[in-house]
């Protein structure tokens, strides 16, 4: 199965998951209900699986021109110019990381807290297949592949440390997380509200309290 077809499972399981367990409540009592409400281990997976992708380009340019009209520029130009410009597309993943951290879950009176470790970036890729270069070369510079290669490592070193520090994505990659955390509860009739650690205050502000 592509991974882009995640999401669209991930949410007919949460449906299905989240009927079962009205239809089970009604049949067998509130405990069958309780018990996947609290269910860590589906949450965890709903969370994990309610991931950020986004898509963009990332570019680059060195040279060793100044382009300030002087005599020796100009002579650069004709003789050792080496100027590179990359455009590379990337696809950068956002989401929760449970493997080392643990989500809370605490329920009380048909409510149900979650806390959530701060959504990270979890994958970013340069598609190097599609990327788009520009060189330009002084008569005197031989074609090489490591000048390029050079290049494509700095591209990806300096746009990934930017997309780790990005929190627009951070903020829609909540956003996305609490949606359809909302949806798995919402069959049960069950309010829940989603909290990442970085959203933590103080104690008072629980909805459980």
């Amino acid at each position: 199965m592509q991974k882009s077809c995640l999401p669209v499972v991930l949410l007919f399981c949460v449906v299905g998951i989240g009927l079962l367990a009205y239809f089970l409540g009604k049949k067998n009592g509130t405990k069958t209900v309780d018990h996947i409400a609290l269910n860590a281990a589906f949450v965890q997976e709903v969370a994990e699986l309610s991931s950020l992708e986004v898509q963009g380009s990332a570019s680059i340019k060195t040279t060793n021109i100044a382009n300030d009209g002087s005599l020796t520029d100009e002579f650069r130009k004709m003789f050792t110019e080496h100027t590179l410009n990359i455009t590379v597309p990337y696809v950068a993943k956002y989401g929760v990381d449970l493997g080392a951290q643990q989500l809370t879950i605490e329920e009380k009176n048909k409510q149900v807290y979650i806390v959530l470790p701060v959504p990270q970036l979890l994958s970013y890729e340069l598609r190097l297949d599609r990327a788009d270069a520009m060189t330009r070369r002084g008569l005197l510079v031989t074609p090489g592949d490591a000048a390029y290669s050079t290049v494509e490592k700095k591209l990806y070193t300096d746009t990934r440390k930017q997309m780790e520090a990005y929190t627009m994505y951070i903020e829609q990659a909540k956003e996305k997380i609490r949606k359809v955390l909302e949806l798995y509860y919402a069959p049960m009739q069950y309010k829940v509200s989603v909290v990442f650690k970085d959203e933590i205050k103080s104690k008072v502000n629980r909805p459980l309290n």
